[in-house]
């Protein structure tokens, strides 16, 4: 498991780099381009953000997580992240960017546009819908289809009926305390427009 250093330095960089990027923040006008350049293909990199979310069905896509920032800037931003990271960080990062070039351009598009509605968002709300998509992701296995058919249940409902559905005794058993926090949280933070698979 000598990975999991590497990566836990690769977030804390990003997230840094991100954060000195964004302080004079400008909403990007489209997706960035594909790069040209050829690497060498990563090994086991997991979702695009490294993650558990690209290796198990029904999980989410956390578009604020620091790598997917990094995916989504433009190949000079990106440029000059890879220019300041060390030389480890630095292969991490390109083989996350090879492999999310190698998506097709609708998978691509969409994740874009999650990104783009949820960067929209308060930091309060960022951070909120953030926590939450982790603890999603967090759960055991069996318990995210049940979780995730019904947080797309709850989306598609009009706000007072997620309310009312809320303080029902099939909610209630259905779901674990977390589970119902969870749901109660992105059901009711994440904006009306963002894209989520099946919505």
């Amino acid at each position: 498991m000598k990975r999991a250093p590497q990566v836990a330095g690769l977030l804390v960089l990003v997230a840094s780099v991100v954060f000195c990027a964004q302080k004079n923040p400008k909403p990007p006008k489209s997706p960035p381009p594909p790069r040209s350049e050829a690497r060498p293909a990563a090994k086991n990199p997991g979702g695009p953000g490294g993650g558990r979310a690209g290796n198990v069905p029904g999980r989410v896509n956390n578009p604020l997580n620091p790598v997917q920032r990094f995916l989504n800037m433009t190949p000079e931003e990106q440029e000059r992240v890879l220019e300041k990271a060390p030389p480890a960080q630095r292969v991490r990062l390109e083989q996350a960017l090879d492999k999310w070039n190698s998506r097709p351009a609708a998978q691509k598009e969409f994740a874009y546009r999650q990104y783009q509605a949820l960067t929209k968002l308060p930091p309060d709300r960022q951070a909120l819908i953030q926590r939450q998509m982790n603890a999603f992701n967090k759960l055991p296995d069996e318990r995210i289809k049940p979780v995730r058919q019904e947080l797309i249940r709850l989306l598609r409902m009009p706000p007072e009926q997620r309310a009312a559905h809320f303080a029902t005794s099939d909610f209630a058993q259905k779901y674990s305390p977390q589970e119902q926090q969870i749901l109660k949280d992105l059901s009711t933070t994440l904006p009306d427009d963002y894209p989520l698979a099946g919505k």
